[in-house]
C-alpha cells in the first residue's frame, strides 16, 4: 500500500532503543547514562501523594525549576522529557529547507528533529585524539542561511565539553546572523557547567535540561526549557497544555527538594567512581575520551558487539557505538564506586 506520510517522513528510520526489556535485566544496566541508583526516597512518596481526577498544572513546579536554575519563572517551560523541548525548539524555530548545524558524532535525535522539519543540515565533526569540539567549523558554516545551531554540553556521546567563551563566540556570531543557538544541558548536574548566565546578554540562547539523569526519574518523562521570556512565550504556543503527566510534575517537584542527595550521588560519580575506571583504562591500554558527564566513550581492543555480548552474559550492560570518528567504541555509563569496581573486576576477567 502506498504510503500517506509526507515524503521526506518516508525516507526517515525511527529511532529505536537497542535493547528491550532492561527493566527485567539482572544486573548493572550502564548502557543509558541513567542515576544507576533509586531516587530519593522523597521522590518515590511523592507518588503517593497527587490527584489522579485532575489536570496536570507546572506553575509551582516552573516556580521551583527558576530558583534552581536562578532564573525567572516565565523563563521557564516543563516538557515531556527534554526530547520534547528539543522537538518544540526545531518545530518553532525553523521550517523547510532551514539550515541547521548540528556537530557530529551526537545525540541521534537532533538530526532526527531536523529531518522532521525538513531542515537541511550541516555537521561539523568532533576530531582529534580526543574528539574535540569543531569550533573553527562551526563559526565557519554560521552564514545568514543557518537558522539553527545545536550545541550539546557536554556532548553525548563523546563526553567532551564546549568551553563557555566558545559557545559565546558562537552565540554573538549567530546573533548577528539571527540564529537560535541550542544548548543541550542534560549532564549539567555531572559538568557542573551551564550557559544559564549567557540569557541576559544573548536572547537567541535556549537551553533544555532534565530530570531523567542525575535526579533518575527517566520513566517519568520530565525536562524543561530556560531561555528568554520572549522565546519561552513562542514555544509555549506549540506545546500542548497538558502534555506533562502530573505524576512526573510531583516527582519532579520533590527531586528539587533533595538537591543534597543528588548533588551527593553525582559528586561520587565524577569525582570518585569515574577516575577509577579512567585510571583502570590506562593502566590496561584501552582508548577513552576525555569527558565531562557521567559516561565514557573508550575504544576495546577486541571488536565492541563481542564485548557487547561478553559483558551483557556477565551482568553488565553498555552501549557500542558507531559513525563518524567513533567506529568500535563503546559508551559506559558510570555509577556509584561499589558499580564501577564490579565492572572492573568482570572487564578484567573477561578481556586482560
Amino acid at each position: 500500500m502506498k504510503s500517506f506520510a509526507l515524503p521526506h517522513i518516508q525516507f526517515m528510520t525511527a529511532y529505536a532503543p537497542p535493547l528491550e526489556n532492561r527493566s527485567v535485566y539482572q544486573g548493572l544496566r550502564l548502557d543509558f547514562n541513567e542515576r544507576t541508583i533509586a531516587p530519593p526516597r522523597a521522590v518515590r512518596e511523592a507518588l503517593k501523594s497527587f490527584a489522579l481526577e485532575l489536570y496536570p498544572e507546572y506553575a509551582d513546579l516552573s516556580d521551583r525549576i527558576a530558583v534552581y536554575t536562578g532564573v525567572k519563572a516565565d523563563q521557564v517551560m516543563v516538557t515531556n522529557g527534554s526530547d520534547q523541548g528539543m522537538d518544540l525548539i526545531f518545530r518553532t524555530f525553523t521550517q523547510p529547507d532551514d539550515v541547521v548545524i548540528i556537530p557530529s558524532p551526537s545525540f541521534a535525535m537532533y538530526e532526527q528533529c531536523a529531518q522532521i522539519c525538513g531542515n537541511r543540515i550541516i555537521q561539523p565533526l568532533y576530531v582529534g585524539e580526543n574528539l574535540d569540539f569543531p569550533f573553527e567549523e562551526v563559526m565557519q558554516n554560521l552564514t545568514s542561511n543557518v537558522r539553527l545551531v545545536v550545541l550539546c554540553n557536554p556532548n553525548n556521546p563523546t563526553g567532551t565539553p564546549i568551553p563557555l567563551e566558545q559557545i559565546e563566540l558562537i552565540l554573538r556570531k549567530a546573533l548577528e546572523t539571527r540564529a537560535v543557538v541550542y544548548v543541550d544541558e542534560a549532564y549539567a548536574e555531572f559538568s557542573g557547567e551551564t550557559s544559564v548566565l549567557l540569557l541576559s546578554q544573548y536572547p537567541n540562547l535556549v537551553l533544555t535540561r532534565t530530570f531523567s539523569k542525575a535526579f533518575g526519574i527517566p520513566s517519568l518523562r520530565v525536562g524543561y526549557v530556560v531561555a528568554s521570556s520572549e522565546l519561552i512565550g513562542d514555544l509555549l504556543k506549540v506545546r500542548g497544555p497538558y502534555d506533562v503527566n502530573m505524576a512526573g510534575a510531583c516527582a519532579a517537584r520533590a527531586a528539587l527538594f533533595a538537591v543534597d542527595e543528588i548533588q551527593a550521588y553525582a559528586k561520587e560519580v565524577m569525582e570518585q567512581a569515574k577516575p577509577m575506571v579512567e585510571q583502570f583504562f590506562r593502566e590496561a591500554g584501552v582508548w577513552f575520551c576525555p569527558s565531562r558527564a557521567n559516561f565514557l566513550l573508550f575504544r576495546p581492543t577486541e571488536p565492541s558487539r563481542e564485548v557487547f555480548k561478553q559483558l551483557e552474559a556477565n551482568g553488565i550492560l553498555i552501549r557500542p557505538r558507531k559513525g563518524p570518528n567513533i567506529d568500535n567504541t563503546i559508551r559506559l555509563s558510570i555509577g556509584t564506586v561499589a558499580q564501577m569496581e564490579e565492572f572492573i573486576f568482570t572487564y578484567k576477567r573477561l578481556f586482560l
